[in-house]
C-alpha cells in the first residue's frame, strides 16, 4: 500500500492498521491520502502533538463557500460534534458548561451506579453461562450510563447503542451508514422531546443543565443542544465498549495477564493507561490547515485537512519503549489515546472509572472466560477501533442483584 492509498475506512486498514501505522512512521510520516477528497496523515508522535497543540495552524472548524464545513473527522459527521469542532475561544465558552460534569470527583460519584449497572447486566447472562461481550455487557453499561447522565430513559439503551455503533462503524457514503444516520436523526427527535419537558420541568441532568444555560445572556439555541448533547451520546456509548471489548479479547488470550489482574485489582488503573494506548479505541481525528506551513518536511496548504493518528503516535518507537507490548504496569505513559492540548477528551475521568468498574467484575465473576472463535471486529475502524460481536463461554454463577436498574 502506498501513503496515496491510505484510507482509515477501509476494511485493509482495519485488518492492518498497526502495520501501516508503523510502514508510515519509517517511510512517510506526513503523507498524504487521496481518500475522501484528499487528506495528510501524520503518524509520529511530536508531529501529531505539534498539530493539536496550535489551534492557530490548525482549525478544528471551517466552514466552505458551499455552506458546508470540515471538522474533526474525516469525512465529516452529519451533526456538527460541540464544542470539539470548535476553536478559542467559542471553544472554551461551551465546554466550560460541561466540564463540571466530567471532573474527576464527578467521575467517582457515578461509581455505585456503575457498579449497579454492571451488576444489572451480568445477573441476565451468569447463570447461563454463554454471553456475548459486546452487546450483554460492553455496550449496554457505556449506553446506560450515558443516558443516566443526560436524563433520558435508561430503558432506550439498546436502540441508542446499536445506532451509535452502526453509525460509527460503517463507512462514510453507504447504505449502511446512511440506514444508521437516519437512526440517529429519529433517536435526536426523542432527544428534543426531552429537552421541551426539562425547559418546563428542570431535573438533575445534564440536559435541564444545558437547556438553562446562557451565552452570552443568551439560552442555547436547540441546534446547539442537539449539537453539544450527540457528542455526549456519540462519545459515552461507543468508546469505553470499543476499549472494554479490546481489553476483554487480549485477556482471553493472555491468561497469565488476566489472573494478575485479578489478583491484582489495585493495578487496573495503570494497567487501564496502557490499553487505552495499545487499543486506541479512537484511532484519529483531524484539523484543517488555515495558513501555508510546514509539518515533518511536507508543504501543508492553508484549507488542508491533516489527520492526527493517536493509534499510531502511541506506537512510536521514540517515545515508548517495546511499544508492541502490552505492559500492565508501564510508567510513564504519556500515551495520546484521549488526545492532547484544549480539546482533550471531556469524558476520559468518567471511561476510566466505567472501564475499570467493568473489568473488575467480569474477571471477578467471570474468571475463566473463552472467547469463541466467532467473535468477530468492525469491518471499518475510521473513527473508533472496536468488537461488533464477542461471544464467550464461562462456569456459570448466581445473580447478586435485584434484577430491577433505576
Amino acid at each position: 500500500m502506498t501513503a496515496q492509498d491510505f484510507d482509515h475506512h477501509s476494511t485493509h486498514y482495519a485488518e492492518n492498521w498497526r502495520e501501516i501505522n508503523a510502514e508510515l512512521r519509517a517511510t512517510c510520516p506526513v503523507a498524504r491520502s487521496e481518500a475522501h477528497g484528499g487528506f495528510w496523515v501524520v503518524s509520529r508522535y511530536d508531529d501529531v502533538s505539534t498539530v493539536v497543540h496550535d489551534d492557530t495552524t490548525f482549525s478544528s472548524y471551517q466552514e466552505l463557500p458551499d455552506g458546508s464545513h470540515l471538522g474533526v473527522t474525516v469525512p465529516v459527521t452529519a451533526i456538527r460534534q460541540v464544542p470539539i469542532e470548535m476553536d478559542p475561544p467559542e471553544f472554551h465558552t461551551y465546554r466550560k458548561l460541561l466540564t463540571p460534569w466530567f471532573s474527576p470527583g464527578k467521575a467517582e460519584q457515578w461509581r455505585p451506579y456503575l457498579e449497579e449497572a454492571v451488576t444489572f447486566c451480568v445477573d441476565r447472562v451468569i447463570e447461563s453461562g454463554t454471553a456475548d461481550f459486546m452487546s450483554d455487557i460492553a455496550g449496554p453499561v457505556p449506553a446506560i450510563l450515558t443516558l443516566k447522565l443526560l436524563g433520558l430513559p435508561t430503558d432506550d439503551w439498546q436502540k441508542f447503542s446499536a445506532a451509535v455503533h452502526a453509525s460509527i462503524h460503517s463507512v462514510p457514503g453507504t447504505p449502511e451508514n446512511d440506514a444508521a444516520v437516519a437512526q440517529i436523526m429519529a433517536l435526536m427527535g426523542q432527544v428534543q422531546e426531552a429537552v421541551v419537558q426539562r425547559r418546563a420541568e428542570p431535573a438533575d441532568d445534564l440536559i435541564s443543565a444545558l437547556v438553562h444555560s446562557e451565552v452570552d445572556g443568551a439560552p442555547l439555541s436547540d441546534q446547539r443542544l442537539m449539537e453539544m448533547i450527540s457528542l455526549v451520546i456519540y462519545g459515552g456509548i461507543d468508546t469505553t465498549s470499543a476499549l472494554t471489548g479490546s481489553v476483554l479479547e487480549w485477556l482471553a488470550r493472555h491468561p497469565e495477564e488476566r489472573a494478575r489482574l485479578r489478583e491484582n485489582p489495585e493495578l487496573i488503573p495503570q494497567a487501564t493507561e496502557e490499553f487505552l494506548r495499545y487499543f486506541s479505541p479512537v484511532q484519529a481525528l483531524s484539523r484543517t490547515a488555515t495558513r501555508a506551513c510546514e509539518l515533518g518536511g511536507q508543504q501543508i496548504k492553508a484549507g488542508d485537512q491533516v489527520l492526527m493518528s493517536w493509534s499510531s503516535a502511541n506506537f512510536d518507537e521514540t517515545m515508548f519503549d517495546r511499544p508492541d507490548e502490552v505492559v500492565l504496569d508501564r510508567f510513564p505513559n504519556r500515551h495520546q489515546a484521549f488526545g492532547l492540548g484544549i480539546h482533550r477528551c471531556l469524558g476520559s475521568n468518567l471511561a476510566r472509572v466505567e472501564f475499570g468498574v467493568i473489568l473488575q467484575e467480569v474477571l471477578r465473576r467471570m474468571p475463566d472466560y473463552t472467547i469463541e472463535a466467532s467473535a468477530g471486529r468492525y469491518s471499518t475502524i475510521g473513527v473508533v477501533n472496536g468488537w461488533a460481536t464477542l461471544p464467550a463461554t464461562f462456569t456459570p454463577g448466581t445473580r447478586e442483584g435485584s434484577g430491577v436498574l433505576a
